[in-house]
């Protein structure tokens, strides 16, 4: 069985994590105690709604690249597959369920940085899988999502 990936499915994770962000901002947004909080989530999830936009975009660029032999030659792919298993948003915890677990605002600002961070991992590899001529926008996206775990974090400095 060949458990490689074509730079297209790559890019479909990647939508895929981006989808379950915006469900996953959403949720945090309808149960956030403050106006900040809530405009906070809810322009997370804008955002998030912006990436699939650009990966869709992504996905149609590709058409028939295929990843480098040399990448399939060590263990790089079987890297990529770990991360894309996990999912980053993964599929077999809903995300409602993952905002239902924060207990407290804090605690759902922590998840929520460690799913920018698992996204910015994956972008990070990402780059290296597609077309040179969308590799600025993936380091764009790298840029927004480091931007989002800035604003995540003041915040979470500010919350008492």
């Amino acid at each position: 069985m060949d458990d490689r990936f074509s730079v297209q499915q790559v890019v479909e994770i990647a939508i895929e994590i981006e989808k379950n962000g915006v469900t996953f901002y959403r949720s945090l947004a309808e149960s956030a105690d403050t106006a900040r909080l809530r405009e906070l989530f809810v322009y997370l999830a804008e955002e998030e709604k912006r990436h699939v936009a650009r990966f869709q975009e992504i996905l149609e660029s590709t058409g028939g690249y295929q990843i480098s032999e040399a990448y399939y030659a060590t263990q790089y792919m079987g890297y990529m597959k770990a991360l894309a298993d996990e999912r980053v948003f993964r599929s077999d915890i809903s995300v409602a369920e993952a905002a239902d677990r924060a207990r407290s605002p804090r605690e759902a600002i922590d998840i929520a940085i460690g799913f920018e961070k698992d996204s910015i991992l994956f972008l990070h590899e990402m780059c290296g899988l597609v077309p040179e001529s969308d590799r600025g926008t993936i380091q764009k996206l790298l840029d927004e999502e480091r931007d989002h775990v800035r604003r995540l974090s003041a915040i979470k400095a500010q919350i008492s």
